[in-house]
């Protein structure tokens, strides 16, 4: 199982002036069919040591480094990237441990923390996060009553740094808002603060979105 969270680029292997390619890239490789991802560089400059990008029956070997070609919707994601769901309301991570074309781009993710079998998502769903963003994030436990619920940040989209509150004090309750519709998103802690409040004082519904 791959355990880094970021694969770090390896030096260049490349004459001097010629294209700079970084291990973990998909290419396609002049005379060879598919596409390959870069492992290693070496042995010796001007080589790769490249391996089918495909789910079984991978197969490995060096190709010149002049024969290497970028793609034109190369992924952006590689193997070893701690990537995270592209929904404000994800809060997982997992290890991608490798990347396929299934019609699009596939990365098959590893879940370090909890195990289990590997899942797969279109890369386009996905973004590279750090360990650090995930533990930065808050996760803070609230309760009081008969209310049970979370204030949870926002780690990826357009709503990151943002937090929602979720309380599960009836049957499907979940975000709670003030409109009854929309799910409110608070631009700070103490607003989120604010919102629980609201939410378990008697004026407060019992009820939330979901």
């Amino acid at each position: 199982m791959v355990t880094s969270a970021q694969t770090s680029p390896a030096a260049p292997s490349a004459p001097s002036g010629a294209e700079v390619f970084t291990t973990g890239e998909i290419v396609g490789v002049a005379g060879l069919p598919g596409e390959w991802e870069l492992m290693e560089p070496g042995p010796g400059p001007g080589v790769w040591t490249v391996e089918s990008a495909r789910l079984d029956n991978r197969v490995s070997t060096r190709v010149a480094v002049s024969a290497v070609r970028r793609l034109v919707d190369a992924p952006c994601i590689r193997r070893g990237d701690l990537v995270i769901q592209r929904y404000p309301e994800q809060e997982r991570a997992s290890v991608v441990g490798a990347v396929v074309r299934l019609g699009q781009w596939v990365a098959v993710k590893e879940d370090p923390l909890h195990g289990g079998p590997a899942m797969m998502d279109p890369v386009s769903r996905l973004e590279v996060v750090t360990a650090g963003q995930l533990a930065a994030a808050v996760r803070l436990e609230v309760s009081l009553g008969g209310h049970r619920g979370r204030i949870v940040q926002a780690v990826v989209s357009a709503r990151a740094g943002q937090f929602r509150v979720v309380c599960r004090c009836a049957p499907g309750a979940g975000e709670i808002c003030r409109d009854g519709r929309t799910v409110t998103w608070c631009s700070t802690l103490d607003s989120a603060r604010d919102l629980w409040d609201w939410h378990v004082s008697e004026s407060g519904p019992i009820g939330s979105a979901g």
